[in-house]
Protein backbone atom coordinates (compact mmCIF):
# COMPACT_ATOMS: atom_id res chain seq x y z
CA UNK A 1 0.00 0.00 0.00
CA UNK A 2 1.67 3.30 -1.19
CA UNK A 3 1.98 6.03 1.61
CA UNK A 4 -0.82 8.39 -0.17
CA UNK A 5 -3.22 5.64 -0.09
CA UNK A 6 -2.25 4.78 3.89
CA UNK A 7 -2.57 9.15 4.75
CA UNK A 8 -5.59 9.12 3.46
CA UNK A 9 -7.74 5.70 4.74
CA UNK A 10 -6.06 6.96 8.28
CA UNK A 11 -8.01 10.61 7.78
CA UNK A 12 -10.80 8.81 6.39
CA UNK A 13 -11.43 6.21 9.40
CA UNK A 14 -10.81 8.31 12.32
CA UNK A 15 -14.40 10.31 11.78
CA UNK A 16 -15.74 7.21 9.84
CA UNK A 17 -15.63 5.73 13.57
CA UNK A 18 -16.64 8.88 15.02
CA UNK A 19 -19.96 8.96 12.74
CA UNK A 20 -20.98 5.55 13.11
CA UNK A 21 -20.35 5.17 16.90
CA UNK A 22 -22.28 8.59 17.56
CA UNK A 23 -25.26 7.06 15.43
CA UNK A 24 -25.12 3.58 17.40
CA UNK A 25 -24.96 5.93 21.40
CA UNK A 26 -27.76 7.63 19.88
CA UNK A 27 -29.80 4.70 19.01
CA UNK A 28 -29.17 3.10 22.04
CA UNK A 29 -30.25 5.96 24.29
CA UNK A 30 -33.59 6.33 22.69
CA UNK A 31 -34.54 3.11 23.08
CA UNK A 32 -32.93 2.85 27.08
CA UNK A 33 -35.29 5.47 27.19
CA UNK A 34 -38.30 3.20 26.50
CA UNK A 35 -36.29 0.35 28.18
CA UNK A 36 -34.94 1.09 31.71
CA UNK A 37 -37.89 0.42 33.86
CA UNK A 38 -38.06 -2.66 32.62
CA UNK A 39 -34.50 -3.88 33.27
CA UNK A 40 -34.75 -2.27 36.70
CA UNK A 41 -38.14 -4.15 37.17
CA UNK A 42 -36.63 -7.36 36.58
CA UNK A 43 -32.96 -6.52 38.00
CA UNK A 44 -30.97 -6.92 34.83
CA UNK A 45 -27.82 -6.82 35.41
CA UNK A 46 -25.16 -4.66 33.81
CA UNK A 47 -23.72 -7.74 31.34
CA UNK A 48 -27.23 -8.62 30.30
CA UNK A 49 -27.69 -5.00 29.51
CA UNK A 50 -24.83 -4.75 27.43
CA UNK A 51 -25.74 -8.23 25.37
CA UNK A 52 -29.11 -6.93 24.78
CA UNK A 53 -27.83 -3.71 23.08
CA UNK A 54 -24.90 -5.81 21.32
CA UNK A 55 -27.36 -7.65 19.57
CA UNK A 56 -30.29 -4.60 19.51
CA UNK A 57 -27.75 -2.88 16.61
CA UNK A 58 -27.99 -5.62 14.29
CA UNK A 59 -31.95 -6.41 15.08
CA UNK A 60 -33.18 -6.10 11.60
CA UNK A 61 -36.05 -3.05 11.76
CA UNK A 62 -37.97 -2.48 8.94
CA UNK A 63 -36.15 -4.93 6.35
CA UNK A 64 -32.40 -4.73 7.32
CA UNK A 65 -30.08 -4.17 10.89
CA UNK A 66 -29.51 -0.68 12.18
CA UNK A 67 -25.90 -0.86 11.53
CA UNK A 68 -26.62 -1.97 7.72
CA UNK A 69 -28.88 0.95 7.74
CA UNK A 70 -26.49 3.67 9.17
CA UNK A 71 -23.43 2.36 7.52
CA UNK A 72 -24.12 4.03 4.24
CA UNK A 73 -24.97 7.34 5.80
CA UNK A 74 -21.79 7.26 7.89
CA UNK A 75 -19.05 6.82 4.90
CA UNK A 76 -20.75 9.39 2.49
CA UNK A 77 -20.50 11.91 5.64
CA UNK A 78 -17.36 10.66 6.71
CA UNK A 79 -16.42 11.18 2.97
CA UNK A 80 -17.57 14.38 2.78
CA UNK A 81 -15.95 15.80 5.70
CA UNK A 82 -12.51 14.07 4.81
CA UNK A 83 -12.14 15.40 1.17
CA UNK A 84 -13.70 18.71 2.74
CA UNK A 85 -10.81 18.90 5.23
CA UNK A 86 -8.37 17.82 2.14
CA UNK A 87 -9.57 20.84 -0.32
CA UNK A 88 -9.54 23.32 2.44
CA UNK A 89 -6.00 22.86 3.48
CA UNK A 90 -5.06 22.63 -0.95
CA UNK A 91 -4.29 18.79 -0.17
CA UNK A 92 -6.51 17.98 -3.10
CA UNK A 93 -4.50 20.43 -4.75
CA UNK A 94 -1.35 19.46 -3.93
CA UNK A 95 -1.60 15.72 -4.40
CA UNK A 96 -2.88 16.48 -8.26
CA UNK A 97 0.11 18.44 -8.74
CA UNK A 98 2.00 15.85 -7.93
CA UNK A 99 0.60 13.50 -10.39
CA UNK A 100 -2.33 11.64 -8.61
CA UNK A 101 -5.53 11.93 -10.59
CA UNK A 102 -8.85 13.22 -8.29
CA UNK A 103 -10.38 9.45 -10.03
CA UNK A 104 -6.81 7.82 -8.23
CA UNK A 105 -7.76 9.33 -4.94
CA UNK A 106 -11.09 7.25 -4.43
CA UNK A 107 -9.46 4.22 -4.94
CA UNK A 108 -8.60 3.74 -1.18
CA UNK A 109 -12.11 5.03 -0.07
CA UNK A 110 -13.78 2.67 -2.97
CA UNK A 111 -12.08 0.08 -1.33
CA UNK A 112 -13.13 0.41 2.13
CA UNK A 113 -16.65 0.76 0.15
CA UNK A 114 -16.46 -2.27 -1.23
CA UNK A 115 -14.98 -4.10 1.91
CA UNK A 116 -17.95 -2.37 4.44
CA UNK A 117 -20.62 -3.71 1.48
CA UNK A 118 -19.44 -6.67 1.66
CA UNK A 119 -19.19 -7.09 5.67
CA UNK A 120 -22.74 -5.88 5.51
CA UNK A 121 -23.72 -8.47 3.59
CA UNK A 122 -22.61 -10.88 5.77
CA UNK A 123 -23.61 -9.45 8.72
CA UNK A 124 -27.11 -9.13 7.86
CA UNK A 125 -27.64 -12.34 6.59
CA UNK A 126 -25.89 -14.29 9.62
CA UNK A 127 -26.40 -11.71 12.91
CA UNK A 128 -29.41 -9.88 11.76
CA UNK A 129 -31.87 -12.89 11.94
CA UNK A 130 -30.06 -14.07 15.54
CA UNK A 131 -30.01 -10.95 17.30
CA UNK A 132 -33.49 -10.55 15.90
CA UNK A 133 -34.91 -13.92 17.52
CA UNK A 134 -32.60 -13.24 20.47
CA UNK A 135 -34.03 -9.80 21.15
CA UNK A 136 -37.49 -10.92 20.63
CA UNK A 137 -37.08 -13.59 22.61
CA UNK A 138 -35.31 -12.10 26.06
CA UNK A 139 -37.76 -9.10 25.67
CA UNK A 140 -40.57 -11.88 26.32
CA UNK A 141 -39.15 -14.31 28.70
CA UNK A 142 -37.42 -11.51 30.94
CA UNK A 143 -38.69 -7.83 30.31
CA UNK A 144 -42.46 -8.76 30.22
CA UNK A 145 -42.42 -12.36 32.01
CA UNK A 146 -44.37 -14.28 29.46
CA UNK A 147 -45.16 -17.54 30.72
CA UNK A 148 -44.25 -20.87 28.93
CA UNK A 149 -47.40 -20.82 26.87
CA UNK A 150 -46.98 -18.06 25.20
CA UNK A 151 -44.33 -19.90 23.13
CA UNK A 152 -46.56 -23.05 22.56
CA UNK A 153 -48.17 -23.17 18.86
CA UNK A 154 -51.60 -25.39 18.67
CA UNK A 155 -53.75 -26.68 15.66
CA UNK A 156 -51.12 -25.57 13.13
CA UNK A 157 -51.48 -26.31 9.55
CA UNK A 158 -48.48 -25.79 6.97
CA UNK A 159 -49.07 -26.46 3.43
CA UNK A 160 -46.12 -27.64 1.31
CA UNK A 161 -47.63 -26.84 -2.18
CA UNK A 162 -44.49 -28.15 -4.54
CA UNK A 163 -45.28 -32.07 -2.73
CA UNK A 164 -49.48 -31.63 -2.40
CA UNK A 165 -48.76 -32.38 1.43
CA UNK A 166 -50.49 -30.73 4.80
CA UNK A 167 -49.46 -31.01 8.14
CA UNK A 168 -51.34 -30.35 10.77
CA UNK A 169 -49.48 -30.27 14.35
CA UNK A 170 -51.58 -30.59 17.67
CA UNK A 171 -48.45 -28.68 19.59
CA UNK A 172 -44.78 -27.72 19.39
CA UNK A 173 -42.94 -25.29 21.05
CA UNK A 174 -41.46 -22.19 18.77
CA UNK A 175 -38.02 -22.52 20.34
CA UNK A 176 -37.45 -26.13 19.63
CA UNK A 177 -39.42 -26.77 16.72
CA UNK A 178 -37.65 -30.59 16.19
CA UNK A 179 -40.10 -32.03 18.35
CA UNK A 180 -43.86 -32.00 17.46
CA UNK A 181 -46.40 -33.69 19.29
CA UNK A 182 -49.51 -35.13 17.83
CA UNK A 183 -48.88 -34.92 13.83
CA UNK A 184 -50.79 -35.26 10.93
CA UNK A 185 -49.72 -35.33 7.08
CA UNK A 186 -52.56 -35.37 4.42
CA UNK A 187 -51.53 -36.40 1.13
CA UNK A 188 -53.18 -35.34 -1.87
CA UNK A 189 -53.30 -35.93 -5.70
CA UNK A 190 -52.69 -33.13 -8.37
CA UNK A 191 -56.48 -32.95 -8.62
CA UNK A 192 -56.84 -32.48 -5.04
CA UNK A 193 -58.10 -35.82 -3.75
CA UNK A 194 -56.80 -37.40 -1.03
CA UNK A 195 -54.23 -39.93 -1.33
CA UNK A 196 -52.42 -40.44 2.10
CA UNK A 197 -53.16 -39.94 5.74
CA UNK A 198 -50.23 -40.38 7.95
CA UNK A 199 -50.43 -39.80 11.50
CA UNK A 200 -47.75 -39.72 14.97
CA UNK A 201 -48.48 -39.12 17.96
CA UNK A 202 -44.45 -37.92 18.24
CA UNK A 203 -42.19 -36.38 15.76
CA UNK A 204 -38.86 -35.88 15.96
CA UNK A 205 -36.24 -34.36 13.47
CA UNK A 206 -32.97 -36.00 13.84
CA UNK A 207 -29.82 -36.25 11.69
CA UNK A 208 -31.46 -34.28 8.96
CA UNK A 209 -34.99 -36.37 8.45
CA UNK A 210 -38.07 -36.94 10.05
CA UNK A 211 -38.89 -39.65 12.40
CA UNK A 212 -42.33 -40.43 13.39
CA UNK A 213 -43.20 -42.29 16.86
CA UNK A 214 -46.33 -44.04 16.97
CA UNK A 215 -47.02 -44.29 13.27
CA UNK A 216 -50.16 -44.99 11.24
CA UNK A 217 -50.72 -45.13 7.93
CA UNK A 218 -53.97 -44.97 5.34
CA UNK A 219 -54.22 -45.13 1.89
CA UNK A 220 -57.15 -43.57 -0.34
CA UNK A 221 -58.16 -44.16 -3.57
CA UNK A 222 -59.36 -41.75 -6.52
CA UNK A 223 -62.49 -41.25 -4.54
CA UNK A 224 -61.07 -40.62 -1.40
CA UNK A 225 -62.34 -43.83 0.30
CA UNK A 226 -60.02 -45.67 2.27
CA UNK A 227 -58.26 -48.54 0.89
CA UNK A 228 -57.53 -51.29 2.96
CA UNK A 229 -56.13 -51.70 6.32
CA UNK A 230 -54.89 -49.30 8.30
CA UNK A 231 -50.88 -49.51 8.43
CA UNK A 232 -49.64 -49.14 12.20
CA UNK A 233 -45.80 -49.38 13.55
CA UNK A 234 -46.29 -48.71 17.53
CA UNK A 235 -43.22 -50.30 18.40
CA UNK A 236 -40.28 -48.34 16.94
CA UNK A 237 -40.05 -44.96 15.47
CA UNK A 238 -39.77 -44.78 11.42
CA UNK A 239 -37.56 -42.58 9.48
CA UNK A 240 -39.88 -40.42 6.97
CA UNK A 241 -36.90 -39.66 4.20
CA UNK A 242 -39.57 -38.47 1.96
CA UNK A 243 -40.42 -35.57 3.53
CA UNK A 244 -38.36 -32.56 3.08
CA UNK A 245 -40.18 -30.19 4.99
CA UNK A 246 -37.33 -28.94 7.89
CA UNK A 247 -38.29 -27.14 11.39
CA UNK A 248 -37.33 -23.84 10.08
CA UNK A 249 -40.33 -24.39 7.27
CA UNK A 250 -42.86 -24.34 10.51
CA UNK A 251 -41.21 -21.45 11.98
CA UNK A 252 -40.49 -19.21 8.59
CA UNK A 253 -44.49 -19.13 8.39
CA UNK A 254 -45.07 -17.84 11.80
CA UNK A 255 -42.30 -15.21 11.96
CA UNK A 256 -42.34 -11.63 10.50
CA UNK A 257 -39.91 -11.16 7.90
CA UNK A 258 -37.70 -9.35 10.17
CA UNK A 259 -36.90 -12.92 11.77
CA UNK A 260 -35.94 -14.59 8.40
CA UNK A 261 -32.64 -14.49 6.49
CA UNK A 262 -32.72 -14.08 2.56
CA UNK A 263 -32.22 -17.92 2.26
CA UNK A 264 -35.28 -18.48 4.55
CA UNK A 265 -37.24 -15.98 2.11
CA UNK A 266 -36.30 -17.44 -1.24
CA UNK A 267 -37.09 -21.04 0.19
CA UNK A 268 -40.38 -19.94 1.96
CA UNK A 269 -41.27 -18.77 -1.80
CA UNK A 270 -39.63 -21.94 -3.41
CA UNK A 271 -42.18 -24.06 -1.10
CA UNK A 272 -45.58 -22.02 -2.11
CA UNK A 273 -45.40 -22.52 -5.70
CA UNK A 274 -49.41 -21.81 -5.20
CA UNK A 275 -49.47 -17.81 -4.11
CA UNK A 276 -51.06 -14.73 -5.02
CA UNK A 277 -49.12 -12.31 -7.27
CA UNK A 278 -49.51 -9.79 -4.76
CA UNK A 279 -48.13 -11.80 -1.80
CA UNK A 280 -44.99 -13.01 -4.42
CA UNK A 281 -44.27 -9.54 -5.19
CA UNK A 282 -43.92 -8.46 -1.89
CA UNK A 283 -41.85 -11.24 -0.90
CA UNK A 284 -39.26 -10.41 -3.71
CA UNK A 285 -39.30 -6.66 -3.28
CA UNK A 286 -38.34 -7.67 0.16
CA UNK A 287 -35.85 -9.93 -0.81
CA UNK A 288 -34.40 -7.46 -3.41
CA UNK A 289 -34.34 -4.51 -1.13
CA UNK A 290 -32.51 -6.80 1.93
CA UNK A 291 -29.63 -7.39 -0.97
CA UNK A 292 -29.69 -4.23 -2.07
CA UNK A 293 -28.53 -2.06 1.33
CA UNK A 294 -25.50 -2.91 1.91
CA UNK A 295 -24.27 -2.23 -1.67
CA UNK A 296 -25.35 1.22 -0.96
CA UNK A 297 -22.41 1.99 0.97
CA UNK A 298 -20.37 1.51 -1.91
CA UNK A 299 -22.71 3.69 -3.98
CA UNK A 300 -23.08 6.74 -1.77
CA UNK A 301 -19.26 7.31 -1.80
CA UNK A 302 -19.31 7.93 -5.22
CA UNK A 303 -20.65 11.90 -4.29
CA UNK A 304 -18.54 12.40 -2.20
CA UNK A 305 -15.46 13.69 -4.45
CA UNK A 306 -17.73 15.57 -6.82
CA UNK A 307 -19.55 16.71 -4.12
CA UNK A 308 -16.45 18.59 -2.18
CA UNK A 309 -14.66 20.21 -5.75
CA UNK A 310 -15.03 23.64 -4.69
CA UNK A 311 -11.24 24.30 -3.86
CA UNK A 312 -10.05 25.72 -0.79
CA UNK A 313 -12.55 27.64 -0.02
CA UNK A 314 -15.31 24.94 -0.20
CA UNK A 315 -17.76 25.13 2.84
CA UNK A 316 -18.03 22.74 5.26
CA UNK A 317 -21.74 23.38 5.57
CA UNK A 318 -22.11 23.24 1.41
CA UNK A 319 -20.63 19.48 1.77
CA UNK A 320 -22.71 18.40 5.31
CA UNK A 321 -26.27 20.34 3.30
CA UNK A 322 -25.25 17.64 0.06
CA UNK A 323 -25.30 14.73 2.28
CA UNK A 324 -27.90 15.33 3.81
CA UNK A 325 -30.41 15.98 0.82
CA UNK A 326 -28.28 13.04 -0.95
CA UNK A 327 -29.00 10.37 1.99
CA UNK A 328 -32.91 12.14 1.89
CA UNK A 329 -33.50 11.51 -2.10
CA UNK A 330 -31.99 8.01 -1.54
CA UNK A 331 -33.93 7.05 0.93
CA UNK A 332 -36.80 8.45 -0.16
CA UNK A 333 -36.02 6.34 -3.15
CA UNK A 334 -35.90 2.95 -1.62
CA UNK A 335 -39.17 4.05 0.22
CA UNK A 336 -40.73 4.55 -3.43
CA UNK A 337 -39.69 1.46 -4.84
CA UNK A 338 -40.83 -0.49 -2.27
CA UNK A 339 -44.38 0.84 -2.46
CA UNK A 340 -44.35 0.19 -6.46
CA UNK A 341 -42.61 -3.53 -5.98
CA UNK A 342 -45.20 -4.12 -3.42
CA UNK A 343 -47.91 -2.94 -5.83
CA UNK A 344 -46.84 -4.55 -8.92
CA UNK A 345 -46.64 -1.45 -10.64
CA UNK A 346 -42.30 -2.09 -11.63
CA UNK A 347 -40.47 -5.70 -10.97
CA UNK A 348 -38.95 -6.58 -7.87
CA UNK A 349 -35.32 -6.03 -8.74
CA UNK A 350 -36.08 -2.91 -10.11
CA UNK A 351 -37.71 -2.13 -6.94
CA UNK A 352 -35.14 -3.24 -4.48
CA UNK A 353 -32.20 -1.76 -6.63
CA UNK A 354 -33.44 1.54 -8.01
CA UNK A 355 -31.71 3.53 -5.22
CA UNK A 356 -28.60 2.35 -6.21
CA UNK A 357 -29.05 2.34 -9.88
CA UNK A 358 -29.73 5.73 -9.87
CA UNK A 359 -27.27 7.04 -7.28
CA UNK A 360 -24.76 4.64 -9.12
CA UNK A 361 -25.46 6.56 -12.79
CA UNK A 362 -25.11 9.72 -11.11
CA UNK A 363 -21.97 9.46 -8.81
CA UNK A 364 -20.24 7.39 -11.46
CA UNK A 365 -21.10 10.29 -14.39
CA UNK A 366 -19.84 12.82 -11.58
CA UNK A 367 -16.58 11.32 -10.58
CA UNK A 368 -15.69 10.23 -14.29
CA UNK A 369 -15.68 14.04 -15.14
CA UNK A 370 -12.92 14.88 -12.72
CA UNK A 371 -9.51 14.90 -13.64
Amino acid sequence: MKIIDRYILKQYLIPFGYILGTFSLLYIILDLFDRFSDFVAVKADALDILLYYAYFLFKVNGFVPFLVMVLPIAMLLATLYTLTMFARHNELTAMCASGVSLRRLMLPLMMVGLFASMLGAVLQETMGPMATRWISDYTKRVLKRSSESSFIVGDYLYHSGTANRQWLIKQFDQRTPTVLKGVKVTHERPDRSLAMEVTADRAEWMDGTWWFYGMRRRDYNEKSDPVGAQIEVLDKPVEMTEYDEQPDDFINELKDVDFLSTTDMIRSIQKRPDVSGRWLAKRLTDINSRVAMPWSCLVLILLGLPATMGGARQSAMRSVAFGVVALFAFYVLIQLGMILGKRELISPWLAGWLPNLTFLGIGGWLTWRLR
